[in-house]
């Protein structure tokens, strides 16, 4: 059987460039897309905590991708990173998180890292990841600060101005450049932010590359 990817999406923003990205690292795989809207609006209405409504969906999205033929599956989500592991122990394939290698790279580049985020819902739960890759790195000290950019999230998927969200983006991570050995982009709607801050002297890091080159080892 020829062997397919599935991807997890949480808000529209993230699907197409997702998909685009995916066919130029994997031409003629194919790739399973499932967006479910409905889960950031439950996370925040349950203070920011994902539901067990949540983990049986991601249990059911990886059991049908894996009835398609889907040898492993990603979630683009990064509030969800617990609930995906929690998810994993009830699935038969590999349930990855985009935004795994940029933070296990993230932590090698410094004592200091600045994790930007957009989303509410996803202040605990990366922070929670970053800490966690922090400690299998052997530095379980290292100084992490999670920042929000607040008003990006809206610009991007209430106001659909992407020009108002990268803009909020970079003056956030240029002003937190000064007291950070490396910043992380958080969200993969964030990467094209990236590009506008190379002339930094420190590292910028975005999810979307990274994330899906981990993807290689299950497609050999």
């Amino acid at each position: 059987m020829e062997k397919k990817v599935a991807f997890f999406h949480t808000t529209m923003g993230t699907p197409l460039p997702l998909k685009k990205a995916f066919e130029e690292k994997y031409p003629g795989i194919q790739l399973i897309t499932v967006m479910d809207d409905s889960v950031l609006p439950e996370v925040d209405a349950n203070n920011g905590i994902y539901t067990p409504g949540i983990v049986r969906r991601l249990v059911n999205f990886g059991t049908n991708a894996q009835m398609q033929g889907a040898v492993v599956a990603c979630c683009m989500c990064t509030t969800l990173t617990m609930a995906v592991q929690e998810a994993q122990k009830a699935m038969d394939i590999p349930f990855l998180t985009i935004d795994g290698p940029m933070l296990a790279e993230a932590v090698t580049k410094g004592d200091r890292l600045a994790l930007i985020v957009t989303a509410k819902t996803t202040i605990e739960a990366s922070g929670r990841s970053a800490r966690q890759a922090a400690e299998r790195a052997g530095k379980p000290d290292m100084d992490i600060d999670v920042i929000l950019v607040e008003g990006a999230f809206e610009a991007k998927n209430k106001l659909h101005d992407n020009e108002l969200h990268d803009r909020l983006v970079v003056e956030c991570a240029r002003k937190v450049a000064e007291n950070h050995d490396v910043i992380a982009l958080a969200q993969v709607s964030m990467v094209d932010c990236a590009k506008q801050l190379e002339d930094l002297k420190i590292p910028v890091l975005t999810s979307l590359d990274s994330g899906i080159a981990q993807l290689e080892r299950y497609l050999r």
